[in-house]
């Protein structure tokens, strides 16, 4: 599938999915890491300060939110994971 976003550093391009439910390791420095479950996987879609983008379908459907990445990859916060966790609800329409 291939997605979307726009972000403060990299502004807008384009990937492709590469892996849902992917379980990755993130290196904060100083040997410290955190693992992450049920993530989506993108191509190179960011860099940093990128993080926070939202990531959608090319018809504009909302997949997740953009918060690690590498050279090869970027990582994905599964939007439904994320809506849940912060207790929202999306609008469905404009008011």
């Amino acid at each position: 599938m291939l997605v979307q976003k726009t972000g403060r550093t990299t502004c807008y391009t384009t990937g492709r999915i590469m892996a849902v439910d992917s379980t990755i390791d993130v290196g904060y420095g100083g040997g410290r890491v955190a693992r992450f479950k049920d993530q989506i996987v993108t191509t190179n879609i960011s860099a940093g300060g990128d993080s926070g983008s939202l990531v959608t379908t090319l018809d504009n459907i909302a997949v997740g939110l953009l918060f690690a990445g590498s050279s090869q990859a970027t990582i994905v916060n599964q939007i439904e994971n994320v809506r849940a966790l912060l207790g929202i609800e999306v609008a469905e329409e404009m008011l």
